[in-house]
């Protein structure tokens, strides 16, 4: 009967095959923010390792001779768009001894505009609005004028103007769909509404030239933008601008502020875009 039990104690015993232990991790170089010296004093010298908790903290990465934005990015696990983002001041060439700040997460940086709530911005980058409340650890709604805030998930908008280069337009505003293209009791109604409060941006929806910039009957205050190839912009009902006839705007560039002027039922964007002075569904054109 020994003899069956020895082996089957054995067998039931937890084995101590090296393997079976927890492989030590070695710490990533990281930096909580807010505490010790300044990111910009930093030198990140080692990797995160794929078996790494999920990063939580900014670092400062001092880049390397023969290092590329690309490499950094990976090593990071974010990507070129969020590198040049959190550094405005950086363009795709860096050089050895560039230090640059590592968000922890794929994004970008805003600066706020005058007007801008959380709510414009978070529904301009496509994200919810309370990860921009977590992320910037923000307790109320109130912005600065110029504030900085990381936008955890966004995409730099000067990706969707790029798009523009290509016959593509961009939303020249945030709110809600009022109205859309389409007849109205035996009338075109020519563009969409886009509602929102006054003072609310309103962005160039491609690059060109301002043919016009003044009252237009019951459009009220309007800026009509030439984009080339017959394709030109209204943006109606505006409660001031920025820019004057003559002028050339890139697209996404703030233009003017929504508003209620002329023959309007509230504040918001009546938006347009002609060919040849035909009146075509923005919808159809916007991304």
């Amino acid at each position: 009967m020994a003899a069956v039990l020895v082996p089957l104690i054995f067998w039931l015993l937890p084995s101590r095959h090296p393997f079976s232990e927890p492989i030590p991790l070695s710490p990533a170089a990281s930096y909580e923010a807010g505490q010790g010296d300044s990111l910009r004093d930093l030198n990140v010298e080692q990797p995160l390792t794929a078996t790494a908790k999920p990063r939580r903290a900014i670092v400062s990465h001092v880049v390397q001779a023969g290092e590329t934005l690309s490499e950094i990015a990976e090593r990071y696990d974010i990507d070129v768009d969020t590198i040049l983002g959190a550094n405005p001041e950086t363009n795709e060439l860096i050089h050895p001894g560039d230090s640059l700040i590592i968000m922890p997460q794929k994004g970008v940086m805003h600066t706020v505009n005058q007007g801008e709530t959380l709510w414009d911005i978070a529904h301009g980058y496509g994200v919810d609005l309370s990860a921009i409340t977590a992320a910037n650890h923000k307790q109320d709604s109130l912005l600065r004028t110029g504030e900085r805030l990381w936008i955890p998930g966004g995409k730099p908008r000067r990706s969707l103007a790029a798009r523009s280069r290509y016959g593509r337009f961009i939303w020249p505003t945030y709110g809600e769909m009022t109205s859309l293209f389409g007849w109205r009791w035996g009338r075109l109604h020519s563009g969409i509404d886009i509602a929102n409060h006054i003072g609310t941006i309103v962005m160039a929806a491609q690059s060109g030239r301002v043919s016009f910039a003044g009252w237009l009957g019951g459009y009220g205050r309007t800026i009509i933008i030439e984009h080339g190839q017959g394709f030109s912009t209204v943006y109606g009902h505006l409660s001031d601008y920025e820019i004057n006839k003559g002028d050339y705007v890139a697209a996404g560039q703030p233009i003017a502020y929504m508003g209620n002027s002329g023959l309007s039922t509230g504040p918001h964007l009546h938006f347009e875009i002609r060919r040849n002075e035909e009146a075509l569904d923005p919808l159809s054109l916007l991304p």
